[in-house]
């Protein structure tokens, strides 16, 4: 896969939204545990996140990149959805 190959791009932009959607799960899942449960998402009491925090951005950008480039490769005018 190229960089400049239409499929390249739509799994750099499908990376870059998929992180910032992980972020975003992240900032929720903070304020959910922060405001409603009373605790903080670092429940060692180190201060240090959990491995699970980490990982959701970097999940959530591959996930992100595999799906741009299956929806790049589609053919818009073929019909198939599925």
């Amino acid at each position: 896969m190229n960089a400049n190959s239409p499929s390249g791009r739509a799994a750099l932009v499908g990376l870059l939204v998929g992180g910032a959607a992980g972020f975003l799960l992240i900032e929720v899942a903070g304020v959910l545990f922060a405001f409603v449960l009373g605790r903080s998402l670092a429940l060692d009491g180190t201060g240090e996140p959990p491995p699970a925090v980490l990982a959701v951005p970097v999940v959530c950008a591959v996930i992100g990149a595999v799906v741009g480039a299956r929806l790049a490769g589609r053919d818009p005018r073929s019909g198939n959805r599925g």
